[in-house]
């Protein structure tokens, strides 16, 4: 069992981790992949990964990157509607940079990285010209990455989200992956939620896909119908802890973690595995041996 895409340092899973990483190893639990998003949390996130593998050895691995919409969030924080982005966006991208020198002995892959224009259209009462220069921020953000990324060897985690129905952050993401990325670049989409028509392509490009809780949810559905047409070889699970709880947490009023963490790895491959015709068994084993291929043991 694995967990390909969790975030540690945020809480109530900071504040529980030692404990979450226990219940995983005691239930089988192989390997997890620590993710980080922006300057607030990459000490902090090395830090637990140093800590945890002090207890549990080479059980958790550290992903470095900058997510996405770090970029738009100077401007829900300071409702200033005329800062410079790109002031901004190089503060952060030279922290990186900063902070992957000092510990790239350390890290797995470049994650949490990608493209979101769902964010900027939904949740941000923004200018079309600030979300164009918020467009153009994150694809030279993921370009850079990419060239990181195939400069050491690492996989990229990939986040990818769109507005219902539209695949415009997935095209670009796979046009920077075979232009900057030469067709060769590794990586996951994690959480892919996006239009199935998509799927091919992001095979052929030789990505896998990474799924989660939301296949146990009503709601669901056409991730489900995402997992029906990735083949056993390209499929990793992850919670995306401590968001996305499976769907019996979520029911369950008396459960006192109703967070994401890795041992609910083990309800989602149960889902999994039914919906892809397999055993959880056979399941589990053929999706660590995934991870393994992708980011190493």
């Amino acid at each position: 069992m694995h967990d390909s895409h969790i975030h540690i340092a945020l809480s109530p899973l900071k504040e529980n981790i030692l404990s979450d990483i226990q219940e995983f190893v005691e239930n089988g639990g192989k390997k997890i992949l620590a993710q980080s998003t922006d300057i607030a949390d990459y000490i902090d996130t090395i830090n637990l990964v140093e800590e945890i593998n002090t207890l549990y050895p080479d059980v958790i691995d550290l992903a470095l990157g900058i997510h996405p919409t770090v970029y738009g969030e100077c401007l829900e924080k300071n409702s200033v509607k005329d800062i410079d982005l790109y002031k901004y966006a190089k503060k952060q991208i030279n922290y990186f940079d900063e902070v992957f020198e000092k510990n790239k002995s350390k890290v797995k892959a470049i994650g949490e990285v990608g493209l979101d224009y769902f964010e900027m259209n939904t949740y941000l009462d923004i200018e079309e010209k600030q979300k164009e220069e918020l467009k153009e921020i994150q694809r030279m953000a993921f370009k850079m990455h990419t060239k990181l990324s195939l400069k050491y060897n690492l996989p990229l985690s990939i986040h990818s989200r769109d507005l219902p129905e539209s695949t415009e952050s997935t095209k670009d993401i796979l046009k920077i992956l075979a232009h900057e990325g030469k067709g060769t670049a590794k990586g996951v989409f994690h959480s892919y939620t996006g239009e199935i028509s998509s799927i091919e392509e992001i095979l052929n490009m030789g990505m896998y896909v990474g799924f989660n809780a939301i296949i146990t949810y009503p709601s669901g559905a056409n991730v489900r119908k995402l997992l029906e047409e990735v083949p056993l070889e390209r499929i990793l699970f992850e919670t995306d802890g401590p968001f996305l709880p499976t769907q019996s947490v979520r029911k369950n009023k008396k459960d006192t973690k109703r967070y994401g963490r890795p041992v609910l790895v083990k309800e989602i491959i149960q889902y999994a595995a039914e919906i892809k015709g397999v055993s959880p068994e056979k399941l589990e084993k053929i999706t660590d041996q995934n991870y393994f291929t992708l980011f190493g043991k």
